[in-house]
């Protein structure tokens, strides 16, 4: 084992040396004492170990703090001054800081909260090469690990070109006789580098098991449901606005001459995606996924919940019910070590910490509710007539900031106790709603404080007055925080106790919604088929279908119009799939960036006893500065002074 471990960190220390940014030309020899890459691939005991390895880079979804999706931008989350969060890189961005001298977040040659996916494409690469040695391996399970590594090296490429755009594809490691000249590479344009991403998972998905056997140790593990949802996600991509015609980009053209990024529209780029998402779905239904409805009778815990309840549970449990069957891809702790060095826990234990509801006036000075979800999402979800608050005929809007009293005819007692005063904006919301936001005098339900297994509730949210050292915008992001999360008053710790769950990186509800927004690109106009995928999801919680939810909409034609069922389609993902880790990615491929990440953040009056006073919208800090050079991440000056074939991202 000291020997392996000795091997790993050598091995790593070539490998960072040898990327592909141009490290190679330094590098003549190797000594003659050091562990040759040979040793790992032995048996198959340390090829197993070297397989971990290459999982080993996938970025942690569950690490708020360097996971790009979380504290980028402040229209999901709101973090204030927070000393545990500030000054973090994801927060540095937001705040304008990004650069290219030391880049925050840097996943191209790593750095500053992030980890060169170079690194992990050429261990990936080391890996393809080598697997042949191993006389100990059934073939079967040899070409399933080559399935693996090939589907980790699309994902690499393709999680690089998120967030850069043009990226260099990397199909094998040069040897370390390369001249200069070979190590200087190029970008290349994305519809190439999706290509060949495609490329490879089509070549992994055959060799992948359907289903993982035993998800206590394998869950994260590649199958063939993953592979083929990060082929429709990574074709989706191309097909989006950000790179399907965008003309910011018409000048970006690399030392060759290429055109970095099409200024072309194509419409056949929506028809591929819509193929593949519908590939996707249908061998997701063969391994068994299903969405996820939330069975109260499989918890003592809940199996007295009202039907209320029970519809928020599907959206919580949704995310926190371990392995449940709406799961397709979620995090996993074995492999996770995004910081470089650093094992990650790959639980959400860190988010529900800073994202835990002051609950007690005790929790006042204790290490949780650091961070928020911010003012908009409030209003981001449907009335309970399953559309937006400021279209609905039935809904107050103009009044929605009225002071209104939780009375016994308003049946809302499940999530505002009896003669609770709050905003009016609180009444009259679709359940998503009441799952995925906790808000003053509203009730958090957790399991040790739940009486009668879910019946009634108790305590509810208390923000009023309330003085902790992040400035709350009035909500918290309850749809993290399990129900099986337990917590206790007055105690000199963490007031409560964590749930191990792994935040999902795949849901089927979301490539539900993502086939209905393929579709709806692809068609003239919106129909049937593009309809009823949105339909499905948004029926879990009893919701109506858009065309008949919106005839009580002032605008009842919208569904009819392609450009409006867009807007619904976006709409129904930021809801559905809120504080999961894909608004970021969402809200970049579609454009709309500009007009999101730069409004101006809000909060309730926070240090107010009094509920009118407190219910007064009032400015939380500066707008965000946005422009378009900051939907693709800059390169490191020094990779540019060792590669000069490499173009610095446009506007950087």
């Amino acid at each position: 084992m000291i020997k392996m471990k000795s091997f790993i960190k050598n091995l790593c220390v070539i490998s960072l040396i040898v990327s592909m940014v141009g490290c190679d030309l330094w590098l003549d020899i190797i000594p003659d004492d050091l562990p040759q890459v040979g040793d790992a691939f032995g048996n198959r005991t340390t090829a197993e170990k070297y397989l971990f390895t290459c999982y080993s880079f996938l970025p942690d979804a569950a690490d708020p703090w360097y996971y790009p999706a979380y504290f980028n931008s402040r229209d999901e989350f709101e973090y204030g001054t927070s000393p545990w969060i500030t000054p973090a890189p994801a927060p540095r961005i937001a705040r304008g800081e990004q650069n290219v001298t030391s880049p925050y977040q840097n996943y191209w040659s790593g750095g500053n909260g992030g980890i060169s996916m170079f690194q992990a494409i050429r261990n990936c690469n080391i890996f393809l090469e080598e697997i042949h040695q191993p006389r100990d391996i059934m073939e079967n399970e040899r070409k399933q690990w080559i399935a693996e590594v090939k589907f980790l090296k699309a994902y690499y490429h393709f999680f690089l070109l998120k967030l850069y755009g043009p990226i260099p594809i990397v199909k094998e490691n040069l040897p370390l006789s390369a001249t200069p000249d070979e190590t200087m590479v190029f970008r290349e344009p994305v519809d190439e580098c999706i290509a060949y991403i495609v490329q490879l998972l089509d070549e992994a998905a055959p060799d992948l098991p359907l289903v993982i056997n035993n998800p206590v140790m394998d869950n994260g593990r590649i199958t063939q449901p993953i592979a083929l949802a990060v082929k429709a996600k990574a074709l989706a991509w191309a097909a989006s606005p950000l790179f399907n015609g965008n003309t910011d980009y018409a000048g970006w053209r690399d030392k060759r001459g290429k055109q970095l990024i099409s200024n072309t529209y194509s419409r056949e780029k929506w028809v591929k995606a819509a193929e593949a998402i519908g590939e996707a779905i249908e061998v997701a239904h063969s391994a068994q996924h299903r969405l996820y409805r939330f069975n109260k009778n499989s918890s003592p815990n809940s199996f007295r919940m009202n039907d209320s309840l029970v519809l928020t549970m599907h959206t919580r449990k949704a995310i926190t019910d371990r392995w449940n069957e709406g799961i397709i891809w979620s995090s996993m702790s074995v492999f996770a070590n995004n910081k470089g060095g650093t094992p990650s826990m790959g639980t959400l234990t860190h988010m529900q910490m800073i994202l835990y509801p002051v609950i007690f006036v005790q929790d006042q000075i204790r290490t949780n509710g650091y961070s928020f979800a911010s003012f908009d999402m409030n209003e981001l979800f449907y009335s309970n007539n399953g559309i937006p608050i400021d279209e609905d005929n039935d809904y107050d809007y103009n009044g929605r900031y009225r002071i209104k009293t939780s009375l016994p005819e308003d049946n809302h007692e499940t999530y505002i106790p009896l003669g609770q005063q709050t905003a009016s904006l609180h009444f009259n919301r679709e359940p998503r709603f009441y799952a995925s936001l906790g808000f003053d005098r509203g009730n958090f339900e957790l399991s040790t404080m739940t009486n009668n297994g879910g019946f009634s509730f108790s305590p509810y949210v208390m923000m009023r007055g309330q003085d902790p050292s992040a400035e709350c915008p009035g909500y918290y992001a309850k749809k993290l925080i399990p129900f099986e999360a337990s917590s206790s008053q007055g105690t000199t710790t963490i007031p409560f106790s964590p749930y191990d769950f792994r935040m999902p990186l795949i849901r089927l509800a979301d490539l539900y919604l993502l086939y209905s927004e393929a579709l709806n690109e692809v068609k003239d106009r919106p129909d049937v088929e593009v309809y009823d995928w949105i339909d499905q999801v948004r029926a879990i919680y009893n919701l109506d279908g858009v065309v008949e939810a919106w005839q009580n909409s002032r605008y009842p034609d919208r569904p009819e119009s392609k450009s409006e069922m867009r807007k619904i389609i976006q709409r129904e993902r930021m809801i559905e799939l809120a504080f999961e880790g894909q608004r970021f990615w969402d809200v970049r491929r579609w454009k709309l960036a500009e007009e999101l990440w730069s409004k101006q953040p809000q909060r309730w009056n926070r240090y107010q006893d009094d509920a009118q006073t407190y219910y007064t919208p009032t400015r939380l800090a500066e707008a965000r500065v946005f422009s378009f050079r900051d939907y693709l991440w800059p390169i490191r000056l020094t990779d540019l002074y060792i590669n000069d074939n490499l173009e610095q991202t446009y506007g950087w």
